[in-house]
């Protein structure tokens, strides 16, 4: 590909040493295959061979067979060069960098996904970063990161971005296990109603607050909220027992000693998206996405 003729014929012939087969195995009639490498001898300014026409063979001469093997070493290089460019094409070199929520634990599929890449891929990095919602929309926004892991309605926030699900994840409440309604068995919203419920501030994620504000609403109450500027003061708030905490069940802090996590059929659920934009170049991510794909139909 990246040899041109007349170095093709030298090389050719110089590892046959036999200008006829040379040709043969080129498809190129003997004369051609002289014209080419004399046209080469003549750029170099040397001779590469020394023709011996009583037994029908050449013989490379010193500056010729140093020539072919520096051409080979070449030829060698440029063509793990193209191997590399075409699995960096394909998605199978380089790197991707993956934005999950704070806190958040890694489902099977996901974690099959990078363990297989970690494991017969060893051309791709993955990188793994941590942030709130608000840092998710950005660094999607901004290229920080290929792919982020959030809920489906956060993803629509972002403009021209694409997503699939991961998983569907129950939404439920988390109690500090010396608040009163730790000692009961089920906690459903009107058990919420004059407690203090800790949510983001409507510019960190409103998604799931505004769904919770409605329920209450229909059960007649308004809801007394604590507002939090993210995930991770809003996780440390429960720790330290200041209110209720809305949470989905993949969250870390619903393994806390100090808080225990209830199942709220009422909440239901949220959709976890991995998203990415339409404009990403990166071609791991689509890579990343035929691999999740197979992975999560053999897992459904």
């Amino acid at each position: 590909m990246f040899i041109d003729m007349k170095a093709r014929c030298f090389m050719e012939a110089g590892r046959c040493l036999n200008f006829t087969r040379a040709a043969e195995n080129l498809y190129i009639s003997q004369p051609a295959l002289s014209k080419n490498i004399a046209a080469l001898e003549d750029e170099c300014k040397m001779k590469l061979f020394y023709r011996d026409t009583g037994k029908g063979g050449v013989r490379l001469t010193a500056a010729g067979a140093v020539l072919l093997d520096e051409l080979q070493k070449t030829e060698a290089r440029l063509q793990e060069a193209l191997g590399n460019a075409k699995r960096a094409e394909s998605g199978q070199e380089g790197s991707l960098t993956i934005g999950l929520l704070f806190g958040q634990i890694i489902n099977d599929v996901t974690m099959d996904v990078l363990k297989n890449i970690d494991e017969n891929y060893p051309g791709i990095a993955v990188e793994k970063i941590q942030g709130n919602f608000r840092d998710l929309r950005n660094w999607l926004e901004d290229g920080t990161a290929d792919i982020v892991v959030t809920y489906e309605e956060e993803a629509c926030l972002v403009k021209h971005v694409r997503y699939e699900e991961v998983q569907q994840v129950r939404l439920g409440f988390v109690i500090p296990i010396g608040h009163p309604l730790a000692a009961k068995e089920e906690i459903c919203l009107r058990d919420l109603e004059g407690e203090k419920v800790i949510v983001p501030d409507d510019r960190e994620s409103f998604t799931v607050t505004e769904r919770f504000r409605q329920l209450c609403l229909l059960e007649g109450f308004v809801p007394e909220e604590i507002v939090a500027p993210d995930l991770s003061h809003m996780n440390m708030m429960a720790e330290m027992g200041k209110g209720i905490l809305i949470s989905r069940e993949d969250s870390i802090v619903t393994r806390s000693p100090h808080l225990r996590f209830y199942p709220s059929e009422e909440l239901g659920t949220v959709i976890l998206v991995a998203a990415w934009k339409e404009d990403n170049q990166n071609p791991i991510v689509p890579f990343y996405h035929r691999m999740y794909e197979k992975l999560y139909h053999q897992n459904r």
